[in-house]
Parts: C-alpha cells; sequence; structure tokens
C-alpha cells in the first residue's frame, strides 16, 4: 500500500502574471517510509520552536486566539524557519517527496476555467508519470488531501478518475482511495505544506533555496519532480 499527503502552495491562475507569487502553482506530495516516527519528528520540531513559531505568526495562522497550537504554515515561516525545518526532516530516511510544478505562464488560456478539473488533471499526469518511470509501484494508493481549497460538490471526482484513468484504463496501478482531510488535524499534510512552500519559494525568489534542495535531492529526499506543461 502506498500512502500519500498532499497539499500545494502557489495559485492557479494566469492572472497578474507580472506579480511574481502568480509564476508558477506547486503540489508535494509526501509519501512516509515511517509515518510513526515522521509523526514524532513533528511533534519534537514543534516543541522545541514553540516560542519561535509563535514570533513568526504575523497573520495568525498558525495558533488559536487562545494561543494553542493550531498547525504549521509555511506561509508563515521565515527563510531562516524553513531552512532549520528542512535540516530538522531530512534526517534518517523517514519519506520521500515528488513535486508537481505547473508553470502558470505556459499553460492554456482555458486550463485554469475549472481549477478543480485542473487540479485532478494534474494529479492524474503526475502519478501516471511517477509509475511509468517506476518512481512509485504499483499498488493500493491511499491519497489524504488538504481539503480546504476543493468544492465540495468535487470530493468525489478525483477518486473516480484516478480509478478510471489509471486503473480500469492503463491498469498501471491497483487502486486509489482519496480522503480531504482538516490540514489541522493531519500532521504529515502540515508537513508536506511547509515543503511545498520552501519550493514555492525557491522558485520565485531566484532559488534562494538551491543549496537546500539540491542536497535533498541527491539525498534522496525529493524522489522526482514533474512539470507542466512537459517541457
Amino acid at each position: 500500500m502506498n500512502t500519500f499527503y498532499i497539499d500545494e502552495s502557489g495559485s492557479m491562475t494566469k492572472k497578474y502574471l507580472n506579480y511574481y507569487k502568480n509564476k508558477c502553482f506547486v503540489i508535494c506530495v509526501i509519501m512516509p517510509k515511517n509515518k510513526d516516527r515522521l509523526k514524532r519528528t513533528y511533534k519534537r520540531f514543534i516543541s522545541s520552536n514553540l516560542e519561535e513559531l509563535r514570533k513568526i505568526d504575523k497573520d495568525k495562522k498558525m495558533f488559536y486566539d487562545n494561543g494553542k497550537f493550531k498547525e504549521l504554515k509555511g506561509s508563515c515561516f521565515t527563510s531562516y524557519m524553513k531552512r532549520k525545518f528542512i535540516d530538522f526532516f531530512c534526517r534518517n530516511e523517514l519519506f520521500e517527496i515528488y513535486y508537481i510544478c505547473c508553470d502558470n505562464k505556459k499553460v492554456k488560456d482555458y486550463f485554469y476555467n475549472n481549477t478543480s478539473r485542473a487540479f485532478n488533471y494534474l494529479i492524474k499526469l503526475s502519478f501516471e508519470h511517477f509509475t511509468n518511470y517506476k518512481y512509485i509501484c504499483k499498488k493500493k494508493n491511499y491519497l489524504f488531501i488538504d481539503e480546504r481549497n476543493v468544492r465540495t460538490d468535487t470530493k468525489a471526482t478525483l477518486e473516480e478518475y484516478l480509478n478510471t484513468e489509471l486503473v480500469t484504463g492503463s491498469h498501471i496501478q491497483d487502486g486509489f482511495f482519496v480522503e480531504y482531510c482538516q490540514s489541522e488535524n493531519r500532521e504529515l499534510i502540515q508537513i508536506a505544506d511547509v515543503f511545498a512552500n520552501i519550493y514555492f519559494t525557491d522558485l520565485i525568489s531566484n532559488n534562494c533555496f538551491f543549496y537546500e534542495l539540491n542536497k535533498m535531492r541527491n539525498e534522496k529526499y525529493i524522489v522526482n519532480e514533474f512539470f507542466f506543461p512537459l517541457k
């Protein structure tokens, strides 16, 4: 069984492309090798950095009004905290990362007319790629996705779409099960959120995490990167 935790950074839009934050859209897919140890690492990171996380939470996204910790948000992290996060988590080979990057400047004008459909299409294409090139083995696949940006009436679509295309159609996988979750209740989705934001920030800020991401590639934390439109 393959288990994946998925979150995103950036916007699915072609509007205001001169505004640097709209250059691209990034999806981070994390596959844990040891889920329990990764969750313990998550808890240790928070406990050892609690006061610093509280200080950088300018937009009040990571803590409740009563001061209780809520969730990690990569968009709230400083560059220093992002590097600290990479160093803390990229030990002991507890997970693998697969990135999906969409170049907003190069997609067709109609592509984002329905963002839920576009998101599903990117997931389908990338999982097809990851499987065909043997980065992901053929098994049953469980996808846990942050539900924030998904319309209620489209939640059943991705599971059916992946099973139609990649199981019934090409039969390169054994099955897909998709669950949409509140990120504050899923530690590993929060980890995906931060790593998505790190990659996104690198793309829009002249490779400010060039060294760290290359180190993650060399150490096999980043297993593969799928780019759309295809290069």
